[in-house]
């Protein structure tokens, strides 16, 4: 198992879901959020996707607030079992004390595991088990895409119901979320990386996301999945998960 300690943003503002469970101690409660929606939101009871980072929130209850007795931040996790498994949180406060509210925190963490399986998180304080929750994995098999266009000169991006093939404007942006599916064709719960294709290549240019500009620089971002068409014809878009043997391919006819 590989640790290292980081910085994690609080999740309360991303996504438009979440699956949610309390340990089995009930002295925490965690938390994964999602850019889609869930058939499961009990966080125990999901199946997780395997070979991408997941980012998980952790707070605690009632309970876990009286027994944590103000030094929550100490908590360190350990996974089981935890071959293939990259685990990071983040480090306890530096200036954590009687007074300080963000030592009645617990970090939150990110797991990573590269087999299907059931895995066991627990939390540890002083070297005591303070709670502990098992979650269970697995590899997407295929994907479904969320798809989103946003015609020349239009301001806003409108979604694409249905499988395809789909008529859009030459100079369309196109914009997609991909979402793992099981081998029972059931939602799977997890961020992942994916990679886009097209045929023909020379159709397509990927977007590049303009955050902001300056006098001196462009500053640019790549994580939101996007493209232009700038070509008229039929052409196919292939997403691909970048680890899992999962994709989805869709067809447009470009005017």
């Amino acid at each position: 198992m590989r640790t290292s300690p980081i910085f994690l943003l609080p999740l309360a503002a991303c996504g438009v879901d979440s699956a949610t469970a309390n340990g089995e101690l009930g002295r925490m409660e965690f938390t994964l959020v999602s850019d889609y929606y869930l058939s499961e939101h009990d966080l125990g009871e999901s199946n997780l996707v395997t070979g991408h980072e997941q980012v998980f929130s952790v707070g605690l209850t009632g309970a876990g607030e009286e027994d944590a007795k103000g030094a929550a931040d100490e908590v360190e996790y350990v996974v089981v079992p935890d071959d293939g498994v990259t685990l990071s949180q983040s480090g306890p406060d530096d200036d954590s004390g009687e007074d300080d509210p963000d030592a009645d925190l617990p970090p939150g963490f990110s797991l990573e595991v590269t087999e299907p399986g059931d895995y066991q998180i627990e939390a540890r304080l002083d070297g005591e088990t303070f709670d502990r929750i098992t979650l269970s994995f697995d590899t997407p098999q295929s994907l479904e895409l969320s798809l989103y266009a946003r015609e020349p000169w239009a301001e806003e991006f409108a979604k694409l119901d249905g499988e395809g093939p789909f008529t859009v404007e030459e100079g369309a942006q196109l914009a997609w979320l991909p979402i793992p599916l099981g081998g029972d064709g059931e939602r799977l719960l997890g961020d992942i990386e994916s990679s886009m294709s097209a045929d023909p290549a020379e159709a397509v240019v990927p977007a590049a996301n303009v955050e902001h500009v300056n006098e001196d620089e462009v500053q640019t971002f790549f994580r939101a999945d996007s493209l232009y068409f700038i070509e008229a014809g039929e052409l196919t878009v292939t997403v691909s998960d970048t680890v899992n043997p999962a994709a989805a391919a869709v067809s447009f006819t470009v005017e």
